[in-house]
């Protein structure tokens, strides 16, 4: 999404748009590795280096509640999404990284829809986390001659 289309969004909602807020909604929207609120944070305070946690925190919290992005709480700490769609994350138990996976949408989706037409269950989202190691992680792993968990 572009700022403009950040920005109508925002204001479809009734969201006050400021340089900071539209910052830190690029921050989420525009990356693929799921920003924990410190990368958030990281990435937005060379543009504003007064910017405060509690800014972001604040900030979250009105982007979640607009439907622009989704908190995924971990154990750890929470990250944050803008994809909405049915999906898989797939989760670096070593590292920590967080990525959409490219394939099994469909599968999310249509469990979705099963079990909103027969349950009496009303699906307001999902999450499906699939658990292990990365690429760069699995890698090391296989250097280091681990056994499997």
């Amino acid at each position: 999404m572009n700022q403009q289309e950040i920005t109508a969004q925002l204001r479809e909602w009734g969201v006050r748009v400021t340089p900071q807020r539209l910052a830190i909604a690029e921050a989420v929207i525009n990356s693929t590795d799921h920003p924990s609120v410190q990368q958030i944070f990281e990435r937005v305070r060379d543009h504003f280096p007064s910017m405060t946690l509690a800014t972001i925190y604040s900030t979250l919290d009105v982007l979640e509640r607009s439907g622009l992005i989704q908190e995924l709480p971990f154990p750890q700490y929470s990250r944050y999404e803008s994809n909405l769609e049915p999906h898989v994350n797939l989760v670096c138990v070593k590292c920590g990284n967080v990525t959409d996976a490219t394939v099994g949408q469909e599968m999310v989706a249509r469990l979705k829809s099963q079990i909103s037409s027969e349950s009496s269950f009303q699906v307001a989202w999902q999450r499906v986390d699939f658990h292990g190691w990365c690429s760069t992680c699995a890698a090391a792993r296989e250097r280091e001659n681990l056994s499997p968990v």
